[in-house]
């Protein structure tokens, strides 16, 4: 009989990417797995939801015009937030440069340039 508190058997991908994985990275994978992906869309709704309950809760001392709706900031955020988060590809394409754009190897590290090394400088 299985111990209640066993972990679950992981398959030979789970365990390739747990070893690949950088240790810090490892409690975090569950996040790629294609359910939590697929059903991540209820968490930023239900945050709406729940902000838009304390709004009614809790009503502004002073709303705007727009407020006679209840909860219209929660939606007017909700909007914002995926107006952002669908720009960023084209934001990137836009502001993104080429890997090479500033040159080969960067600017000189100043502890190895040779212009500026002072071997007769000696301080006691």
């Amino acid at each position: 009989m299985a111990e209640k508190n066993a972990p679950e058997a992981l398959s030979a991908k789970e365990l390739e990417e747990r070893q690949n994985a950088h240790p810090f990275a490892v409690p975090f994978l569950w996040l790629g797995k294609q359910k939590v992906i697929d059903n991540f869309i209820w968490l930023p709704v239900l945050g709406m939801i729940a902000m838009i309950a304390l709004g009614i809760v809790f009503p502004h001392e002073k709303p705007a015009p727009w407020d006679v709706i209840p909860g219209s900031w929660a939606v007017i955020g909700f909007v914002s937030y995926t107006f952002i988060v669908l720009c960023a590809k084209p934001l990137t394409a836009l502001l993104s440069r080429p890997e090479d754009y500033y040159g080969e190897g960067g600017l000189p590290d100043p502890e190895y340039s040779t212009e500026h090394t002072h071997e007769g400088d000696h301080h006691d």
